[in-house]
C-alpha cells in the first residue's frame, strides 16, 4: 500500500445518458444482473487527521467534507455504476440529508421506491476520522437505520444478488435472507459489524464476505455450535485458512485484507479450493467505500458467472481504485474506471457477461 494524492473522482454521466437511464430501465445492458440491496444510509461528516484523539485530546482536522455513505447506499451505488439494475430498501429521516438521499439515488438510477422517509428520527450520521495511511475509524449514530423493519421487506422483489451487512436489524437482513435464499438466489453478507450476526444469518447467505478480524470474530463465536467449524486457534489461521474454514458445500467464503486484497474459498464438496489475490498497488486516500466497491463487484461478477478467483480478482480491483478517491460517494467506480486501473497493473478487467 502506497501513500500519495487522491485521484479525481469517476465521471459523472452526461446528462442525456441519465435521461436515456431513466427511459430505457436505467440504461442497463440487457442481460444486467438484478441486485438487491437491503441496508443503511448514512451521512459521512469526514474528517482528515494526523491521529485519533485520546481522552482529553483536540485534534485539528486538515481537511473537512460531507459525503453520502452508508454501507448499504455504499453498496447500491456500486452496483449500480458496475451495471447492475438496483433496487435498495433502506430507511432515511426527513431531514435535509434524507431528501438529498433520495435525489442521488434516483440520479444514480437506483429504484429508491422502498427507501422509507421516516418522521421523528434523523437520517443516520457518521463521523470517518481518516489518518494519513488512508485508513478511517468511525463514531456513527444508526438514526433511521435502526427502525428498518421486515415489515418493510415484505414483497421483496426477485433478483439475481441480495447484498446484506450489519448495519440495520438482523432480524430485518435474516427476514430479506431467507426470502431470497428460499427462491435460490443469491446473499452475499458483509458482516459488519459483527455484533448482531448470527448463524441464522450467516447459514441464510451463500457468500459471507468479511474482512480478516470480523472472520476471527465468527469463527471464535459461532464456531462449531453455530456451523462453523472450530479452528484451534483462528487468531493465528491465515486469510486462506479463514477463508476455506466459513466455506461449506452451500457457501462460498471471500476474506478480505486490508482494503484491497482478499482470500478465497469456493463452495465444496469435499475438495478443496481456494486461494488469495493481491490487488493493485496504489496509492492510499480513504479506504471508506473500498469494501463496499470490492463487495459489489464481486457480486456482480459472480453473477455474471465468474469463477471466485477471477471475482475475487475484479473485486481487489474495484476496491482498490476506491481507495485512491476522498470521500464514499464521489469513489464508487463504474466498469470503466475499474478495467483502466487493471488494466495499468497488467491485469484484465471485466469481461463480456457470459449470463
Amino acid at each position: 500500500m502506497r501513500l500519495g494524492t487522491a485521484r479525481g473522482p469517476p465521471p459523472t454521466l452526461p446528462e442525456h445518458e441519465r435521461r436515456q437511464r431513466r427511459r430505457n430501465g436505467k440504461g442497463r445492458p440487457q442481460m444486467a444482473v438484478h441486485a438487491l440491496v437491503v441496508g443503511s444510509l448514512v451521512m459521512d461528516l469526514a474528517f482528515r487527521v494526523a491521529h485519533r484523539p485520546e481522552a482529553g485530546d483536540l485534534v485539528v482536522a486538515d481537511e473537512f467534507g460531507a459525503f453520502r455513505g452508508g454501507r448499504g447506499y455504499n453498496q447500491a451505488v456500486a452496483l449500480a455504476r458496475l451495471g447492475a439494475e438496483v433496487t435498495m430498501i433502506g430507511a432515511v429521516g426527513s431531514d435535509g440529508y434524507g431528501d438529498g438521499f433520495l435525489q442521488a439515488l434516483e440520479r444514480e438510477g437506483i429504484d429508491a421506491g422502498r427507501v422509507v422517509q421516516m418522521r421523528g428520527t434523523s437520517t443516520g450520521v457518521a463521523v470517518p476520522l481518516i489518518t494519513p495511511d488512508g485508513r478511517a475509524g468511525f463514531v456513527q449514530y444508526p438514526g433511521a437505520n435502526r427502525y428498518l423493519a421486515p415489515a418493510h421487506c415484505a414483497e421483496l422483489p426477485d433478483c439475481d444478488v441480495l447484498l446484506l451487512q450489519g448495519e440495520v436489524s438482523a432480524a430485518t437482513s435474516l427476514y430479506a435472507a431467507r426470502v431470497i435464499h428460499g427462491r435460490g438466489g443469491t446473499v452475499l453478507l458483509r458482516p459488519t459489524p459483527v455484533d448482531g450476526i448470527d448463524h441464522d444469518l450467516v447459514s441464510n447467505a451463500t457468500i459471507v464476505a468479511p474482512n480478516q478480524p470480523e472472520a476471527i470474530t465468527l469463527l471464535e463465536r459461532l464456531g462449531a455450535d453455530g456451523g462453523l467449524p472450530a479452528l484451534q486457534d483462528p487468531t493465528s489461521a491465515s486469510p486462506e485458512e479463514l477463508a476455506r474454514a466459513l466455506a461449506t458445500p452451500e457457501r462460498g467464503a471471500v476474506v478480505t485484507v486490508g482494503a484491497y486484497d482478499a482470500a478465497w474459498a469456493a463452495p465444496t464438496d469435499g475438495e478443496e479450493t481456494a486461494g488469495f489475490v493481491h490487488g493493485p498497488d496504489v496509492a492510499t486516500v480513504d479506504t471508506t467505500a473500498a469494501t463496499a466497491s470490492f463487495n459489489a463487484a464481486l457480486a456482480i461478477a459472480l453473477a455474471e458467472g465468474a469463477g471466485y478467483e477471477e471475482a475475487a480478482h475484479l473485486a481487489c480491483g474495484a476496491g482498490a481504485y476506491a481507495a485512491t478517491v476522498r470521500g464514499a460517494e464521489p469513489s464508487l467506480p463504474g466498469r470503466a474506471a475499474v478495467d483502466s486501473l487493471l488494466t495499468e497493473h497488467g491485469r484484465a478487467g471485466f469481461p463480456p457477461p457470459s449470463r
